[in-house]
């Protein structure tokens, strides 16, 4: 990996979720404990920005839809509701914060198409912007969305049909020059990670959703009701390990806030 990249941290506001849509078994009644207290965590939203020597600034996932009370189906905000959200969490917002504005962003990069990563597309419709998702995560997302049968986790159909698609194929791409994404589906088809080298700071591993907290990976469990397919995320878990092992990399998980504030009080940009 010859590139060395810069890493900024987005924080795009907290979500107020029930544990166990994140950790199997966190709330289950058991015969020793038969009325078990149901745990609620505020967890982050959490993107970021990849500033590659030779491209450009990269944004790996977007965040919410910034009007997500009115646009989100009631089931969705019931269960997930954005309860911080001020105008420091809106994605122009933030990316300014970190030194670049919407124009600025030479490529997007996707890790999975639900609402709350892939709502800041709304910024890039009708823009010749690269949008790059895996096929399998566009064809689920289109189908999930023509069919109604998963319309609460996916992007409305409206904005589909003004981005710039470029789609992923292989399990393991280098995008660009150092800059490698890899497919981890489980918790959904086309989940996608990256890893980001920089020079002072080491490897980083932006996972999406293939780990929304840290406690899943760091510990060992499994994930909660969000996991759609446990055999393909334990072979995506095993994959993820080895990796972090190998490069010593700091890992950045889709919604952990105390990762992403001890990382954002170490240091504005990691390079």
């Amino acid at each position: 990996m010859a590139a060395n990249c810069k890493l900024s941290l987005l924080d795009l506001g907290r979500l107020d979720v029930d544990d166990g849509f994140f950790i199997r078994g966190a709330t289950a009644a058991l015969q020793s404990n038969p009325h078990p207290a149901f745990e609620r965590r505020r967890v982050a939203v959490v993107a970021a920005v990849v500033e590659h020597p030779a491209v450009g600034p990269i944004l790996f996932d977007t965040g919410c839809v910034q009007n997500a009370r009115d646009e989100w189906p009631e089931p969705a905000w019931d269960a997930f509701p954005r309860n911080v959200y001020s105008d420091e969490h809106h994605l122009d917002n933030a990316l300014a914060a970190v030194g670049y504005g919407v124009s600025d962003i030479r490529a997007v990069v996707i890790g999975h198409l639900h609402l709350d990563h892939a709502g800041g597309l709304e910024k890039f419709a009708g823009t010749d912007t690269p949008v790059y998702a895996h096929e399998l995560e566009i064809k689920q997302h289109y189908y999930a969305v023509a069919t109604k049968e998963d319309i609460g986790a996916y992007l409305p159909g409206d904005l589909n049909w003004q981005l710039n698609w470029q789609p992923l194929h292989r399990e393991e791409t280098e995008l660009f020059d150092g800059l490698v994404v890899r497919h981890m589906p489980g918790h959904t088809p086309g989940l996608l990670t990256m890893q980001v080298p920089t020079q002072n700071s080491g490897h980083f591993m932006l996972t999406s959703d293939l780990y929304h907290v840290r406690d899943v990976f760091e510990q060992d469990l499994t994930q909660g009701w969000l996991g759609r397919d446990s055999q393909s995320w334990y072979r995506s878990h095993r994959w993820m390990k080895q990796l972090q092992r190998r490069y010593n990399a700091t890992m950045v998980y889709g919604h952990d806030a105390s990762v992403l504030e001890e990382l954002t009080k170490q240091a504005k940009t990691f390079d």
